[in-house]
């Protein structure tokens, strides 16, 4: 396929795994049980319909992984073993080009391509409209960088899939912290900053084989 074969603005040939930076989008819903509808024998969960639900709160949360720098020693922030985690967590519904657009820039900004070429990122991410918007791809420009969407229908290309799937094991794991939608927001902001990892060996499962 043309993006794993050609190089940037087609694709990613080429471009080493720790230069590439991979963005997704993903909702968290808190439902609580009410316990004076449905019933189950002790050990079972409830399979009649009904209404179980009292109440629906969201939180909508952008986040980007890197799989780090082997030339930086293990342990300082952007190493293979400390790779930079970026996220956004809020209770807004959705993400709209304006969300995605600020929060490329405050991603980018980490890195100065303007003044270092050598610090040249590579954004990927899906092909959702609002990645897309022209603003997104002018500030990625405007910042020195590259932007490359992922093939389409194919999230197993992405890192970051990886990555949002281990926050909700460690969601899951953590459950009972999670009592309303405020904690809720901490639980997962904890979870982003301290129990994301592997995160250079997901890359390599993804097919970035080059560093």
């Amino acid at each position: 396929r043309l993006y794993w074969t050609m190089p940037w603005p087609v694709g990613i040939h080429g471009i080493p795994r720790r230069l590439l930076i991979d963005v997704d989008e993903f909702g968290l819903h808190l439902n609580d049980a009410n316990r004076k509808y449905g019933s189950s024998p002790r050990g079972l969960h409830i399979r009649k319909p009904g209404n179980y639900d009292r109440g629906t709160f969201k939180l909508t949360i952008i986040l980007a992984v890197e799989a780090g720098d082997p030339d930086i020693p293990d342990g300082v922030i952007g190493s293979v073993t400390n790779p930079r985690v970026w996220a956004r967590v809020t209770t807004e519904a959705g993400t709209s080009a304006m969300a995605y657009r600020l929060f490329v820039e405050h991603v980018l900004n980490t890195y100065d391509a303007v003044a270092n070429p050598a610090l040249q990122r590579t954004l990927i991410h899906d092909n959702l409209t609002s990645h897309k918007a022209p603003e997104v791809y002018e500030a990625v420009r405007e910042r020195g960088h590259h932007v490359v969407c992922r093939p389409p229908y194919r999230p197993q290309d992405g890192p970051v899939e990886y990555a949002i799937n281990q926050v909700c094991v460690q969601l899951d794991k953590r459950w009972t912290e999670a009592r309303d939608l405020e904690s809720m927001k901490t639980v997962v902001e904890d979870i982003i900053e301290n129990e994301i990892n592997n995160m250079d060996e997901t890359f390599v499962h993804c097919g970035y084989i080059w560093n």
